[in-house]
Formats: C-alpha cells, sequence, structure tokens
C-alpha cells in the first residue's frame, strides 16, 4: 500500500530549471583594464624613448651620471645615463639618452661639447654653471649620415648653427699671436672670427680657419689679401713715423684684417672654403711676388752683414726683384771663402719703348737682354737701405768705366757682375785717407826733429835776449 502512494508524493514534487552560467564577469573588468593602462604606459614610454648616443671627451670633469643634462639654445633635449672609461683608449664615453625627436638631427656633422666656465679671446663664459653645473651643448645638423657615436669637443666652438656667411682658409709660416675665437677686421669693423688654428704635418706652416659673416663676405674675392693685424704697426716714412693698430682688441689678443683692390660687380666672389696667404702685416700685402723670373749669382768682395732674404733688388729706386737666398761656401781648389748671395731678376717689370723690330732683335731672350746690359756697365752693389738698423739691398746700376764681364750661361745659377757698394768703397777711402795722414805725421815728426836739432843755439839765444826784454820792462813797470 505504500508503494502507491510514494509514486503520487514524487509526481507531486517541483521540477528545477536549470540555466547556464555567462560566459563573462564583470569582475574580469577591474584587471583587464589594469593591463590595457599599464600596456598604453608602456607604449607610450616606449615610443617617447628616444636614441641613445655615445660621446667620447678626454676628461669627464663636470659631468655626472643621471643629472648632467644635454641642452640646445638652453633646452634639455637629453640626460647622461652612464660615464665610462674606454679601456683602449682612456678616454672618457658619456652614453646619454636622448630625446624622440631629435634623431633627424645625429648627424655626423652634429657636434658635441662640454659647457663650463671659460676665460678666452672672446671673454668670460658660461658663469651660470657655476650654480647649476656643467652641461653639454649640441650644435645639431640635419646634413650628413646618420651617426650615433661622435667625438666631443673639448672647446666650444666659434660658430654655431646656420650663420649665414663663408668659410675661408688661410696659410702662413708662423701664427704670431693669432689664436682661435680672435676677431677678423675689414677697414676696423669686425666682421668675423677666427675659426681654428692648426700647425700642418709638415711642421714648417700654419693653417688659420676664419669665417667672415654675411654680407661682407661678399668682398672677398682673387685680389683679396689677408694680413695679421695683431699689436702695432710702426713704419716711418717721408711723411714721418706712423702708428698703425686696427682695434685696442687687436692689440690686446689679436686679429686678421682684410682688404681687396677691387670690388666693383664684374669681379668673382670667393666660393666656400677658399685658400688665401695670410702675410706677417699690412707691409707686407702691398710688396709684390717675385716668383717668375732669373736667377743670377752675386760674389762681393766686402761683408754682407745687414742683407737678409727678401732683401730689394732695384735700378734706381725701381724694385725688379728681391734676393731669394744667401749661402757660405769654400772653393776647395782656390782655397778661397766666399758668401754667394742669389737674386731674381724679373725682366718683365722693365717697359720698352722705340723701334719695336729693334728691340725684338735685341730682347729677344732673357739672355741677349743680359748680355746687353752688361756690356753697358750694368752691375749690382750693395746699398743701405736704413742707416739705423743697417739692412742692406741690391742696387743695379751703370758703371761704364769698370772693367768689362761676360756672363757664362753654362753655370747652373750664372755669376752676375758686381762692384763694391758705397760703404765697401767708403771704407777703402777711409782707409787709404788715414793711411796718407798717417805717413804725413811721420814725416812732421821728422821734419820737427830736425829743426829743433839744427835751430837749438839760435834758439837759446832769442830766448835770453826775450828773458832779458822782459825784465827791463818789469823794472820800468
Amino acid at each position: 500500500m505504500n508503494e502507491p502512494m510514494q509514486g503520487a508524493y514524487k509526481n507531486d514534487l517541483p521540477e528545477s530549471h536549470i540555466r547556464a552560467r555567462a560566459k563573462f564577469s564583470i569582475v574580469w573588468l577591474v584587471p583587464i583594464i589594469a593591463i590595457l593602462i599599464g600596456a598604453w604606459i608602456g607604449y607610450k614610454t616606449w615610443s617617447e624613448i628616444g636614441p641613445k648616443i655615445t660621446i667620447t671627451f678626454k676628461t669627464a670633469d663636470g659631468l655626472e651620471a643621471g643629472k648632467t643634462k644635454i641642452k640646445y639654445k638652453n633646452v634639455e633635449v637629453g640626460v647622461v645615463k652612464i660615464i665610462r672609461v674606454n679601456n683602449e683608449t682612456m678616454d672618457v664615453e658619456v652614453i646619454a639618452e636622448m630625446h624622440k625627436n631629435t634623431s633627424p638631427f645625429l648627424t655626423d656633422k652634429t657636434r658635441f661639447w662640454v659647457v663650463r666656465a671659460r676665460i678666452d679671446a672672446s671673454g668670460v663664459s658660461g658663469l651660470s654653471t657655476l650654480l647649476s653645473g656643467a652641461y653639454i651643448d649640441i650644435d645639431p645638423s640635419s646634413e650628413g649620415k646618420k651617426e650615433r657615436n661622435f667625438n666631443g669637443l673639448e672647446t666650444p666652438p666659434v660658430i654655431t648653427g646656420k650663420v649665414p656667411g663663408k668659410h675661408f682658409v688661410l696659410h702662413t709660416k708662423n701664427l704670431a699671436s693669432i689664436d682661435k675665437d680672435v676677431p677678423v677686421y675689414y677697414r676696423k669693423f669686425s666682421v668675423g672670427k677666427v675659426e681654428d688654428v692648426i700647425l700642418n704635418k709638415d711642421g714648417e706652416s700654419v693653417t688659420v680657419r676664419i669665417f667672415i659673416n654675411a654680407p661682407y663676405d661678399q668682398w672677398v674675392n682673387k685680389t683679396t689679401k689677408f694680413w695679421n693685424a695683431s699689436g702695432v704697426d710702426f713704419s716711418m716714412n717721408a711723411e714721418g713715423l706712423t702708428v698703425d693698430t686696427e682695434s685696442l682688441v687687436s692689440l690686446l689678443i689679436g686679429g686678421i684684417a682684410f682688404e681687396s683692390t677691387d670690388l666693383s660687380s664684374d669681379v668673382t666672389q670667393a666660393e666656400n672654403n677658399s685658400q688665401f696667404t695670410l702675410y706677417k702685416n699690412h707691409a707686407d700685402t702691398l710688396k709684390k711676388a717675385y716668383k717668375i723670373g732669373v736667377k743670377y749669382e752675386l760674389n762681393f768682395s766686402e761683408s754682407v752683414r745687414g742683407l737678409s732674404v727678401g732683401a730689394p733688388v732695384d735700378f734706381r729706386g725701381k724694385q725688379l726683384g728681391e734676393v731669394v737666398d744667401i749661402q757660405l761656401s769654400y772653393d776647395i781648389d782656390k782655397k778661397k771663402i766666399s758668401v754667394p748671395v742669389t737674386i731674381l731678376i724679373d725682366y718683365g717689370r722693365i717697359a720698352f719703348k722705340g723701334n719695336k723690330k729693334t728691340a725684338g732683335q735685341i730682347f729677344d731672350s732673357h739672355k741677349n737682354l743680359a748680355n746687353h746690359f752688361i756690356k753697358q756697365g750694368l752691375k749690382a752693389q750693395l746699398q743701405s737701405g736704413n742707416l739705423l738698423t743697417g739692412q742692406l739691398f741690391v742696387a743695379l746700376d751703370f758703371f761704364p768705366d769698370t772693367q768689362a764681364f761676360t756672363i757664362d750661361w753654362d753655370e747652373e745659377i750664372p755669376e752676375f757682375p758686381t762692384i763694391s757698394g758705397t760703404l765697401g768703397g767708403l771704407k777703402l777711402h777711409l782707409g787709404s785717407i788715414l793711411k796718407k795722414v798717417d805717413n804725413m805725421m811721420t814725416q812732421v815728426e821728422e821734419l820737427s826733429h830736425k829743426l829743433n836739432h839744427n835751430l837749438e843755439p839760435e834758439l837759446s839765444v832769442i830766448l835770453k835776449q826775450a828773458e832779458n826784454t822782459l825784465v827791463t820792462i818789469q823794472g820800468t813797470t
């Protein structure tokens, strides 16, 4: 009886309806959002990370990892991360992280240098670093190849950025007082600066790089001459003593000046990095260059003290050449020491007038020209150019009454006829005069001795009479 009742009871029980759980729970939103935010922050940080570069310096003076900034126009564009020493070169390597937007400007033409307090030709700079500390400055350039390793400059560059103007290269034998950052003058106006000075590998010359700002660079052309404007230039001429200096700055720290003899619109301006000669002073720029001509050897009988290489060779005040060499030689066969002086004469500086046909027959070559003049008595002699300094020069003139001379053109350097100079001749004349005076004095002494010996008795009587006369006059008085 219980079985039917149990079955009915089971049928009356409620049935359960099972629903499937939702696949996504709102609880998962929190970690997902956190992951997305972290990914975004990571991506943004990664996207803003700039390139890493290595800068090599000789010293790390004033630099600190994590603190030293890299700036452009006082705006931070990077920071130093690591400072280490290269074990091979013993230089300091600075690893820096740059801002992302600096990537296009990191090329092989970009320059870095450390800004510290400095005192140089341009004055005092970097005083702000005494409080804030040193920082690395950058001169960016988008030109050139992409680069990540740089050699830092030990001193700041003179010209930074795209300054309008031109660079020029000057060559000289001696640097004098010219240094980096000294001014360049044009008509006493400061128009540029010296960028760098380099002693050439041959050890015999110096290269000076300068920059001239626009628009003054337009006045540099093939007629331009540069000279050392350092200090004071003294000169003495018919007008008296002249003192010339570019400015007080050039007097203290030095400088370079230039001028052009032709500024017409027809003259082509000098190109960037054109090369010029740097003369010793303004007077040297006015001298004519004697590089083309005929060399001769002079043999003087007197001393050549006061004669130097570069001394002028002139004819009646007109320069025709210069002294190019002075040597001391010993002739073994003749057992004679001489001082050969090599000169260079430019016959092209002589203007010819008259019958061109006759002139063409006589002057068709420098040999015929020299032979023609020497037959008329042309000779070289030493003359004093300055009585105060004792400087000598070679003067050419005609001496028709002197001994004839013939040039041996087979010699490597033909010998040119010479004659004793005015000083040498004066010395000979003075010697002759002194010798004659000495002989005359000897004769006078001998005559005096004879007179004293022959006239001694008569002189005694005369003196005795004179004494008696004086006694009588005294008694009367």
